[in-house]
């Protein structure tokens, strides 16, 4: 399915899909929450920018750029701690435009959004504390 939405998106259609997997939390929610992924310039691609991104290893991730050298990316989600995956330029899928959460639409490029994700990416390196609290208070279902 992956291969089609990469399709679509290529072809400069935007596409809405369910999250799935807990990677993102607690930003981007299992199930709760739609993403619409889209087209992109090059100058969207930089730290911070959350992307469907196929990884040198062939699988993909939907987690957000924490650094770009030249064509290579190192992605991270934000609900994971010292997991990381590698990409190239070629292996973007897409970026993401918007969260959509109980009828509620966030744009990627909208304050409430770059702020929350400014913040969190500057706890990078002590976010395992508030992820264990929020993992306390959020149950998490086995994925199936």
């Amino acid at each position: 399915m992956m291969e089609e939405i990469a399709q679509l998106i290529s072809e400069g259609k935007n596409v809405s899909i369910t999250a799935k997997g807990y990677s993102m939390n607690p930003f981007i929610r299992h199930m709760e929450d739609t993403l619409t992924i889209g087209p992109f310039e090059d100058s969207d691609i930089k730290k911070g920018t959350a992307a469907l991104v196929r990884t040198t290893k062939g699988d993909y991730v939907f987690h957000r750029i924490i650094e770009r050298k030249g064509d290579w990316l190192l992605l991270e989600g934000d609900g994971n701690i010292g997991q990381q995956e590698k990409a190239t330029l070629d292996g973007i899928a897409g970026i993401m435009h918007s969260v959509t959460r109980k009828n509620r639409i966030y744009s990627s490029k909208g304050l409430i959004w770059r702020t929350y994700s400014w913040i969190w990416m500057l706890l990078r390196p002590v976010r395992l504390y508030p992820l264990v609290l929020w993992r306390k208070l959020n149950h998490q279902a086995p994925l199936k």
